[in-house]
């Protein structure tokens, strides 16, 4: 287009006209000035910008938020927050907060901390062995329950029983063997001895094979003084009802045969003979007539059958046995 080219006022409206497809009079298209095309176009372009920019403007998308933003703000839901401004909400919020103390303070008191524990329960007519993780053998009486750790802690062997075993303890002076039964604690460094502690029996009873034992009321803290010291051949008796702890020698040469089946009668009555092989195997023994409780049996027995030593005590007294119900009876030979 050329340069300084110049339109007058009464022009435009012959090219208002133009872009907007209205009529122009004859008239004045004959006096008016026969625009160039090349001015069309250049005008064409202008005002294309201009219906472009004036759109953009007219909406101003920006803006329009900006106003719009604070309505949309207080519309918003505001935040519930919970007060214990209410009495009840108060002691809900304390009584929650004692029974976590609680339940935190019952469990770091037991004896086994954070350990992980099994449980083995024997049945009523098994007896039953397992080896500890440290090595140690514990034999377990029918009817009986042991707890121990899978591993033992750093600094202590820690086990409960409900019943009677026997324990041949791994020696370690750095790390006692301490047995949780009844209300006793029974302490080792390495021994063997048995424990008696059934729940339907109001004692608990220690016998010392081999090493020595500290057997002493149950406490929270591993340094109890509170009892005896138990040597090869000794026995601690713990009544439950009178919480006395008695230390005095083994004069039962039989506390074994549970576990070993070796019995040993000295001019025994046959009533604790039957109370001795119900015992041992856990069957019920009984004898017929107050007479035959008197007599008395001298005799040793090793891992013998029932029948056998009930045989041998027939003979020996021209006795016979007959099974009556549950029980094996010892009664007159007619």
């Amino acid at each position: 287009m050329k340069k300084n080219k110049h339109i007058r006022e009464t022009e435009w409206a012959a090219v208002a006209r133009h872009f907007y497809n209205e009529s122009v009079d004859s008239k004045k298209t004959q006096t008016n000035r026969v625009l160039d095309d090349e001015v069309l176009l250049e005008i064409s372009k202008t005002v294309e910008k201009v219906d472009h920019y004036y759109s953009l403007k007219k909406y101003d998308s920006g803006k329009a938020f900006e106003k719009v933003k604070p309505r949309l703000l207080d519309q918003k839901q505001k935040p519930i927050i919970f007060r214990l401004d209410y009495p009840l909400l108060k002691i809900a919020a304390i009584v929650v907060f004692v029974i976590m103390l609680t339940s935190v303070g019952f469990y770091l008191s037991r004896p086994w901390g954070t350990q992980s524990y099994s449980s083995i329960p024997t049945n009523e007519f098994e007896l039953s062995t397992i080896v500890l993780e440290d090595g140690s053998v514990v034999t377990l009486n029918h009817d009986t329950k042991i707890n121990y750790p899978k591993t033992f802690s750093h600094n202590i062997r820690e086990v409960s029983i409900e019943g009677e075993a026997y324990f041949e303890v791994q020696p370690d002076k750095d790390k006692p063997f301490v047995i949780h039964a009844g209300e006793t604690d029974i302490m080792v460094l390495g021994t063997s001895f048995s424990v008696n502690a059934y729940p339907s029996s109001n004692e608990v009873e220690v016998i010392v094979e081999s090493g020595k034992v500290q057997v002493s009321k149950a406490s929270k803290t591993q340094n109890n003084t509170d009892g005896v010291t138990l040597d090869p051949g000794d026995r601690g008796l713990y009544n439950n009802f009178s919480k006395e702890l008695i230390k005095s020698r083994n004069d039962n040469p039989n506390f074994l045969a549970w576990k070993t089946r070796n019995i040993i009668f000295d001019k025994t009555t046959l009533k604790d003979v039957a109370s001795m092989l119900s015992k041992v195997y856990n069957v019920k023994v009984k004898t017929e007539e107050l007479q035959i409780d008197t007599l008395r049996l001298t005799s040793r027995f090793e891992n013998n059958t029932l029948d056998f030593v009930l045989e041998v005590i027939a003979l020996t007294h021209d006795l016979e046995v007959k099974t009556e119900n549950e029980y094996y009876v010892l009664k007159k030979r007619l």
